[in-house]
């Protein structure tokens, strides 16, 4: 049975507002595909101090994992020595950023990378 389960976490709406900054930067279209990525694939960090806001933490935000999915979560937020899921995924959400390993294939050529990747997002060169 494959299962999936939402977590939810709080922010505010200055932050809303820079998270999807953050996954628009990063290719995202999809803010909870952008939020699930982050919180797998963000590298081990150390918290550091944030603004204290005035805003009141009232968007929620919400996106989609496995059982095994939230397990590694979790993992990776004891790693970064945070205690709270809603403190480690509003930092990674605003701090994290998508790194990708750019592959030349076989063609060895560039430019027929290139035109592959904007084909594949329905983008002409």
């Amino acid at each position: 049975m494959n299962t999936t389960i939402d977590i939810n976490f709080k922010v505010t709406p200055s932050q809303k507002k820079t998270i999807i900054l953050r996954a628009s930067e990063n290719g995202f279209d999809d803010i909870s595909a952008y939020l699930k990525v982050v919180a797998l694939k963000t590298q081990t960090f150390t918290l550091s101090p944030v603004d204290v806001s005035k805003e009141e933490t009232s968007v929620e935000l919400t996106f989609k994992v496995s059982q095994a999915q939230k397990e590694q979560i979790e993992e990776k937020m004891k790693e970064s020595d945070t205690q709270d899921l809603s403190t480690y995924l509003a930092y990674v959400a605003l701090h994290g950023v998508v790194t990708a390993i750019v592959e030349v294939r076989s063609t060895g050529n560039l430019d027929a990378m290139l035109q592959r990747i904007a084909k594949s997002r329905n983008l002409s060169l």
